[in-house]
């Protein structure tokens, strides 16, 4: 009888521990999209999320650059780890539908979802 309980126990205690994906939020709303933006300069600018790592891609005139590494996120910023150049970058955002708003040291640029 004993083994029968515990048995049942365990077995309610993995039904209530189920994992979930929160799906609610603007983080979701900023890591489940693809977001780019081309500027009046001719600069292109593409951000994207793919697991745990964030890319975000400038190209203008010819020269590129590339921020990617490991994240984290909250509902108003995220942070962009690359620990081979030892920085960190950190972004505002804030989203409108089919456009982000993006912060970096004061500056903004809005960037449009891909389709």
């Amino acid at each position: 009888m004993k083994k029968i309980v515990a048995v049942i126990l365990i077995s309610v205690c993995f039904v209530f521990s189920s994992c979930t994906t929160d799906t609610s939020g603007y983080v979701n709303e900023l890591v489940s999209s693809k977001w780019e933006a081309k500027l009046e300069g001719g600069a292109e600018v593409n951000l994207e999320f793919d697991e745990d790592t964030a890319v975000l891609k400038i190209n203008n005139s010819g020269k590129s650059t590339e921020i990617k590494g490991s994240y984290i996120a909250d509902e108003n910023s995220f942070v962009i780890f690359m620990p081979e150049v030892a920085q960190n970058y950190t972004f505002a955002y804030t989203p409108k539908g089919d456009k982000l708003d993006l912060s970096y040291n004061d500056s903004t640029i809005t960037l449009k979802k891909v389709k």
